[in-house]
């Protein structure tokens, strides 16, 4: 996590170093001091405005923490507060080091974990005041954060955290793994409110909050020349005819005479999609029953690219569709195969888990 930290007091920039020493591992953090006081070691004074600091840190850092009063951190970040999706952690501690207190970003930005750590490392006590966290309930943004999954809708996301709340149970229906007992209020029910752990683009369940795993994989093989649009038809008509969302997709991958196609390239991009690709070795070393072509034999040295491609980035899945052609573009589709933690692991695993 890159954090930045600033002290407005010589007290407080002794707090700030410590801060710094006790939670550096793991984490880039970076110390200033704004102030008449003389500069403490390590710490890096502030000569512009602080508003002009805090503008640069907050859309480059992944928290901010700001050692002095909660009224300063507040009117200094105001200005660039945009939505708990985007904001970065913000914290405030005051300069003797007794209290750590989130102020935004609790959950998806991390600021509650943050300030929790960093209360257990200098002997300070946590302000924690978002409800879900001191009524011990399930929060479905946080546990999005930390499982990498894309919430679809911050509204539904807040109707379920007060649903929860109010004592109200919430349905959860996954296409993977979840370990752990569920905790209160969930449950593998459907409810009038639910939560869908899928790449699908359409949930199961009415009034659903999709959380979106990146898990799908696209395999791609390609006649030389062939254009982006060309790639991008094929990929959205298979996706929507298997119900599977964009937002799912985290990879395409193809065989290593394809790494400069431009209009593969052109569409990794178009989609900010990484591209792994493969020898024909590597290819044909995969394990699997796989879409036979002489044709594609000929040319490639292995006889199938798509799906081998596909299942090969996947590591530990499945291949969800085979070979898919149309102008010149072959593609198929592999889910990486996940597991998400609600509680402990060392918990046992319930019946159901792996719901459809």
């Amino acid at each position: 996590m890159k954090i930045s930290l600033i002290a407005f007091t010589k007290a407080g920039a002794k707090t700030c170093r410590h801060i710094i020493e006790s939670c550096g591992e793991g984490n880039e953090c970076l110390g200033f001091q704004k102030g008449s006081f003389q500069p403490e070691e390590g710490l890096t004074v502030v000569e512009e405005p602080l508003g002009q600091w805090v503008q640069e840190a907050f859309y480059k850092q992944d928290a901010l923490v700001f050692i002095g009063s909660a009224g300063i951190a507040v009117r200094a970040i105001a200005p660039f507060l945009k939505s708990k999706q985007t904001d970065p952690a913000v914290l405030a501690v005051d300069e003797q080091g007794n209290y750590v207190i989130p102020l935004v970003s609790g959950h998806i930005g991390g600021a509650n974990k943050l300030a929790s750590h960093i209360a257990e490392r200098i002997g300070a006590a946590p302000v924690i005041t978002t409800a879900t966290d001191i009524n011990g309930r399930f929060a479905v943004d946080q546990w999005a954060r930390e499982n990498d999954l894309l919430i679809s809708d911050m509204k539904l996301a807040k109707q379920i955290s007060a649903h929860l709340l109010q004592g109200k149970e919430v349905g959860l229906v996954t296409a993977f793994s979840i370990v752990g007992n569920l905790p209160k209020g969930l449950t593998y029910k459907e409810s009038p409110i639910n939560i869908e752990v899928s790449a699908a683009r359409r949930p199961v369940r009415k009034n659903t909050l999709r959380l979106i795993p990146q898990a799908v994989v696209l395999g791609i093989g390609c006649r030389r020349g062939i254009s982006r649009e060309n790639i991008q038809t094929l990929a959205e008509q298979v996706l929507d005819r298997e119900n599977l969302c964009w937002e799912a997709v985290c990879q395409v991958a193809s065989i290593d005479i394809k790494k400069n196609e431009p209009g593969l390239l052109e569409f990794c991009q178009a989609k900010k999609l990484p591209l792994q690709t493969y020898t024909a070795k590597e290819l044909a070393a995969a394990r699997g029953e796989f879409s036979e072509s002489d044709f594609v034999r000929s040319v490639t040295g292995v006889d199938n690219v798509c799906e081998r491609a596909a299942l090969l980035a996947c590591g530990r899945g499945n291949l969800a569709v085979k070979k898919q052609v149309k102008d010149g573009v072959t593609l198929a589709v592999a889910i990486k195969a996940r597991t998400y933690s609600i509680l402990p692991l060392n918990t046992a695993l319930p019946q159901g888990t792996v719901g459809s």
